[in-house]
């Protein structure tokens, strides 16, 4: 009787394997796209955002107002860090006929911006008449963002000034 080989040449099908590789490849660049766009500090949404979508009415109100005061902002940022690793800030308040604004409060918040996400908010004193300063740890070089809120009396006028550091 003859024998019969039993044993049968086993075939390679990549097939399978293929699909996992394409499955993870996949898996890892979603996880990738997540992080990086979830810790990218240069990225920042508006804060209240839908808040202040929803309050126009009172955005446009303040605009008006802002024309109807006639004052001005200038901003100027020092070049350089003092030791405790803070900038000079200031501010210079003019009315339409260019006068000073004194006794004035002024509010501030900035951002860098290549770094929306990183904001800081403080306030200024005023060292002279319409002069108003303060220092802020504002470490990086290049172009900032300062959203200006000036309260005196019952005026409120706001701006949004840009400033040079460095």
């Amino acid at each position: 009787m003859a024998e019969h080989n039993t044993e049968h040449k086993r075939v390679f099908w990549p097939f399978p394997g293929i699909v996992f590789v394409l499955i993870g490849m996949s898996m890892t660049l979603a996880a990738v796209t997540v992080t990086l766009a979830t810790n990218d500090p240069s990225f920042g949404l508006e804060e209240d955002y839908f808040a202040k979508a929803i309050a126009w009415d009172e955005t446009a109100a303040q605009q008006e107002t802002n024309r109807e005061l006639g004052w001005t902002a200038r901003v100027e940022l020092s070049g350089a860090l003092d030791g405790r690793r803070q900038r000079s800030v200031t501010v210079h308040l003019q009315n339409a006929e260019g006068e000073a604004i004194e006794g004035a409060s002024v509010e501030v918040f900035s951002f860098h911006n290549a770094r929306r996400k990183d904001t800081i908010a403080y306030e200024l004193v005023e060292i002279a008449p319409g002069r108003y300063a303060a220092g802020a740890p504002m470490t990086r070089q290049g172009q900032w963002t300062l959203r200006l809120r000036v309260t005196r009396g019952d005026d409120v006028f706001t701006s949004t000034e840009t400033g040079w550091a460095g």
